[in-house]
Formats: C-alpha cells, structure tokens, sequence
C-alpha cells in the first residue's frame, strides 16, 4: 500500500464524472489539486476542518482506505463546478449559461432589426427611384367617350398625365378614342375594332342607357362601377317657327303635346294644321342614332312611359316608339349630322325634309355655336312631363384584357374627372354641372328642368333600347276596312274613295311586305284575305292581286258597324301570328258609330290593356270619318297600342292617301 506521503503528494485518482447523468458525485476542483497548496508532512495534525472543508482530516491507522466522499451538492454536477456553474466558496464565479444565450439572442434581433431597416429603405428609395425614372417604361391607359363628349375628356386626360405620378415603376398615359355605342357594345359581343385601339380600362357613353346594354349583352359583370359625370336633357332641336307654336301649346297647358303625342304627331299627315301650321303637314321628327348621345333611346323611353296608363311598365309602350320610329322622315343616313343639316337646310322651314331632331340639349349647343344666324334658324322644344337625360357615366371596366396598373390609373382618373375643377371645364362644352353657371347660348337659355325621367330597372332600359335598335324587315299588317260607309265625297261613296287608295298603296308595297285584309258591318267581321307576303300565291294569283280584287267587290252598307268585337278578333289573330323582325299593326278605317252589344268602349280600351305584349307590340293605326261618336275611344286604343290616329273630314282629298301611306309603310 502507498504510505502516507504517497498519499498526499499524489492523492488517489477520482473518476471522470459523466454529465449525462444527474447523480454523479461532485470531483475535486482543479486548482485544489496544485502541488503547492498541500502543506508539508503532519501539517494535518493541526488544521481544523473549517481550514479544508472539503478535504477533512483522515482518522489515523485507516491508511490507505479511501478518503469520504464529499458533501453532495443539490442540483449541481461534478464537472459543473468548472464548467460555468458556480465556484467553491472563496473560488472565482461563472455565468449562467441562460444569461448568455439571453444576450445572444438580443444581439441577434437588434442586429436584424437594424438590417432589416437598412435593405428596406434602400429597397423602398430604390423602387421610388426607378418609379420616378419609369423603369418599367410607359403603359397605356385606353378610354372610349362618346363623341359628344371626347374632345373636352381628351383635354382633361392631358392634364392628368402631366399631373400625376407613376403607378409601381410604370408611367401610365391615358388614350381616349371617341366611338359611338353600337361599336363599343359590338366589340364586346364579337370583335373588338382595331381601329378603337386596346379595349377600354374605362368607358363614358352617352348615357346610362348605353351601360344597361352592355350588361345585358355580355352576360357578365364587366362593369365594376358606374356614375354620372355631367348631365344634358334630351330636347326636340326646331325651327323657331314650331318651337313658338309648340311653346303656345305647353302654355295653354295641353296634355296632348307630351311625350305621348309624338307618334300621332309624327303620324297624322296634317298634325301640325292643330298649331296654327297648316302648311307644315306632320311633325316630319327624325330620331338619328350615330353621334346623338343616347338621346333617340332616351326619347324612346319618354315616349313608352307616356304612352302607357300610371303604374303599367313601360315595355308596354313599344308599339308607340315603334310607329314614331317607322314614319319619320328617309334621308341618306341616320346621323345627327344629316338630320340637322336637313333641318336647317335653306329655304321654306314648312316644306323642308325634317321639321325637327331628337338630341341633347348639349348638341343643340354646339351647334349653334357654329351658326352666325343661330336665334333665327334653330330653337328647340321640351314636351311636358319627366325629362329625359343623358348622364354620361364614367363606366369603369373589368377584365382580363387589363392589367391591375390601367386598372388602377383608370379609377384614379375617372376621380380626377368628377374634381370640381374639371367639370368646371365640362360645362363650359354645354354640359350641365350642379352648382355651376351654363355659358350663354343663341338657342337655349339652359332652363330649370322638371323631375328626371326613370322607367325601371336596366333589364327594362336595355329591352326598349334593343327595341329600337333593331332594324325593322318590312311591313306585317292588317287592313280593317268599315264597309259602312255610304256617304257621298266628291261624287263617290266614301269606301270607293278608300277602296282606290288601299290598291294604289298596295301597288307600291314591295313583294316581301306581309299585308292582309278583314272587313266588318253592323252584323259581322270576316276575314278577306288572309295575311302573307304579298307576292306568295293565293288562289292561284299574287296576294296582291288577290287584295285588290277583294277590295273590288265591297260595297256601301248601312245599318251599323261591330267595330269593337272585330278589332278584338283580329288583335288576337295577329299575337297569334305575329311575325318577329317586322311592323306589326292593324290599320283600322271607319267613319263609325259602333253598334256592338257586347262590348263597350271602356271594354275595348281594357281589352287592348290587358293583352299588351311588349314582346309581340301590335300598333292599332286609325282613320276616322267625320264627327264619329267613338273618337275618343279610337284615341285611346291607338295610343295604348303605341298606334297613331287621323281624324278626316272627307275621303275625297290627298289627306287620305298621305295618311294611309304613313300607316302602311
């Protein structure tokens, strides 16, 4: 065994502690184990225990036995005592390891944080930089305006893309293009015209008529918002001359010069013989369609809601807009332009080829802007009633064609537009703007309006609208010819008058017209001729042969007329039969009275009421005799069928032909 000295110059080897385990027994510190802290040989014999608490005194004769553990230490390791745990007493202490691992993750978030704000301002000036220089290049921004209205919005696009700033890194530049309805809404149906540039971002019609057609035809919600921008009330662009007559009219307060009137206005040969004009003939109203603002479809509304009893929708009221539309006047196109160069033309106002325009308020501006004579060659007329206005809405669109850059440029905009400022410079063009001053004006004092026009939701607006702008193929009616008319005109009983002035008409119609023929007497109404295209064959002949024959044999009768109940026949043949794409419509001629004795009056008014079809309008067209007890009612079914009425005081005249020409055409 080692002896004493031994021992203590070289003090028995411990056991590594193992750190994976909790229980290990603490080791001996290393700088306790240093050859000069041991005193000499039986320097134990007088230290104390306190002097080397960890190292007490070994009894005597228990050499070599092993030297007591030392006090264990609760939660501490062996090598933990050197390894950063805390020191002996009297040692040198260490830091937690929880405290460094604490500072070493604030030094780590700071030092991000810091980063962070360093890359993301040189980011953020980098992209300002390049944003400022357009390094994505410049993007255009395309809008479509009505033409009435996209000269002064290319004007303020200027300005815009002087004024603001880039979107992202790309200078935006918006475009305008003026186009008429039709071709915006064709190209969004079909093919989008090359010639309109990129399809719009953003979209002003005439009016917002034009974005209910859009909606209905598309079939999806291309529109994302729409509001008006300024407003111009659709008026009847006149010669001074009607404007003073009309004017008379409104003043005394008559309701039959509204809206309503127009077809009868427009149908009736000698309409304007009522004003005090009876040189004029009829009231000759054109209704143009290219570059107008809306404003033929507006009026075409004005018209339907009039037309129809309080509470009724104003589809019903088709036929009425339907019969203005066929009998106004032919000219070389249907442009606002031809229409009022034929209204202006040169010469005798009363034999001119138009008497008076639908159109804005605005265009009348315009163009007496352009006349050195404006206050005597143009003035203009507004009916009674609900006003018709065109809104020009700026009509923001989405879709696939646009990126999110024209996308946003188009809103920002359409907000620049409706600045005040802005529409300061609209109305300076014509178009009214609330709160600010209209220009002076030859032709129009710019006057306070009734209350705007609304007939329903823009499924409503956009059914009337397509209405009339389909094109009608011809001619589909039915004569109702009275054969008790034996009154002496001119040397002939009045139906010979007639007679002669339906086969000169029918001479004149084209093969494809659909024409046929019923007629009716105190006891009776009987079918004659059944309706076709005059040129198919009908007993071996032409229909039209076939008509005029049996126009040969009707003769005078007396002894009343079952005008009513026969009416009510033939408009239920004719919605059975009724013929899409075309006119259809009864040309009823009488000289009455009626002497039904099943329906009355009332009755027929309500019958007519009731089975309006605003998918099938049939127009009843009335030529009536003389003072006839039932012209009140013959008024009533013609405008309630959106039909016109013409009173004659004798069959022996060219009023006649003139009347059944405008009714059969």
């Amino acid at each position: 065994m080692p002896d004493r000295g031994d021992s203590v110059d070289q003090p028995a080897e411990e056991p590594v502690a193992d750190d994976s385990y909790e229980g290990d027994e603490p080791g001996p510190d290393r700088d306790d184990l240093d050859d000069d802290r041991y005193p000499a040989d039986g320097a134990f014999a007088g230290s104390t225990a306190d002097d080397y608490p960890e190292f007490p005194p070994r009894r005597s004769g228990a050499a070599g036995a092993e030297p007591p553990a030392p006090p264990r230490r609760a939660g501490r390791r062996g090598l933990g005592d050197w390894r950063g745990g805390h020191r002996s007493e009297g040692g040198r202490r260490g830091v937690s390891i929880g405290v460094i691992v604490a500072l070493v993750a604030v030094v780590v978030v700071v030092g991000t944080v810091i980063l962070w704000s360093f890359f993301g301002d040189a980011l953020s000036n980098r992209s300002h930089q390049a944003a400022g220089r357009c390094v994505g290049g410049k993007e255009s921004v395309p809008v479509v305006a009505d033409p009435a209205i996209a000269d002064a919005v290319q004007l303020l696009a200027e300005g815009f893309n002087a004024s603001e700033g880039p979107v992202g890194d790309h200078c935006m530049v918006v475009g305008v293009k003026q186009a008429g309805a039709d071709a915006v809404l064709g190209g969004f149906i079909g093919k989008w015209p090359a010639e309109l540039g990129g399809q719009p971002a953003l979209w002003i019609p005439g009016s917002s008529v034009s974005a209910a057609r859009l909606s209905a035809a598309t079939g999806q919600k291309v529109i994302t918002d729409s509001r008006s921008l300024v407003t111009s009330p659709v008026v009847l662009a006149v010669r001074p001359e009607l404007q003073e007559a009309l004017a008379n009219q409104n003043a005394n307060q008559n309701a039959n010069q509204s809206w309503a009137a127009l077809p009868g206005l427009q149908t009736n040969p000698n309409s304007l013989a009522g004003l005090n004009l009876p040189a004029w003939g009829s009231l000759r109203l054109a209704l143009p369609m290219g570059g107008n603002s809306d404003a033929s479809f507006l009026a075409g509304e004005a018209v339907a809601a009039a037309s129809v009893p309080a509470g009724a929708p104003a589809t019903q009221g088709t036929g009425a807009v339907r019969a203005l539309l066929s009998a106004q006047p032919k000219l070389a196109d249907n442009s606002l332009t031809e229409a009022m160069n034929a209204l202006l033309k040169p010469g005798d106002a009363a034999s001119a080829p138009v008497h008076a325009v639908i159109t804005t308020e605005q265009q009348l501006f315009e163009r007496g802007q352009s006349l050195s004579d404006a206050k005597t060659t143009l003035a203009s007329w507004l009916p009674p009633g609900p006003v018709p206005v065109a809104d020009y809405p700026t009509v923001l669109l989405g879709g696939s064609w646009l990126t999110s850059e024209q996308t946003s440029a188009a809103s920002e905009f359409a907000r620049f537009m409706h600045k005040p400022e802005q529409l300061a410079k609209l109305a300076k063009a014509g178009f009214r703007v609330n709160g600010v001053t209209p220009p002076s004006s030859p032709v129009t004092s710019f006057p306070a309006l009734p209350a705007a026009l609304s007939v329903g939701d823009d499924a409503m607006r956009a059914t009337l609208a397509e209405a009339m702008a389909a094109p009608s193929s011809g001619l589909a009616a039915t004569i109702m010819l009275d054969q008790s008319m034996p009154g002496d005109d001119g040397g002939k009983s009045r139906l010979a008058n007639v007679v002669v002035a339906l086969q000169d008409k029918i001479k004149a119609l084209p093969p494809t017209a659909v024409l046929g023929l019923w007629t009716f007497d105190g006891h009776e109404g009987r079918s004659e001729v059944a309706s076709g295209p005059l040129s198919d064959p009908v007993n071996g002949q032409p229909r039209a042969a076939a008509l005029s024959a049996a126009l040969d044999k009707q003769y005078s009768s007396g002894g009343g007329a079952v005008s009513f109940t026969t009416l009510r026949l033939i408009y239920q043949d004719m919605q059975a039969k009724y013929i899409p794409g075309q006119t259809n419509s009864i040309l009823l001629i009488t000289s009455g009275p009626h002497t039904d004795q099943s329906l009355d009056g009332p009755g027929l008014q309500d019958f007519i009421r009731k089975s309006a079809d605003p998918a099938k309008p049939i127009a009843v067209n009335v030529i009536d005799f003389g003072n006839d007890p039932d012209r009140a009612t013959w008024q009533a079914v013609a405008q309630l069928s959106g039909g016109g009425y013409q009173n004659l005081a004798t069959s022996a005249s060219p009023d006649l032909a003139a009347a059944i020409n405008a009714y059969l055409s």
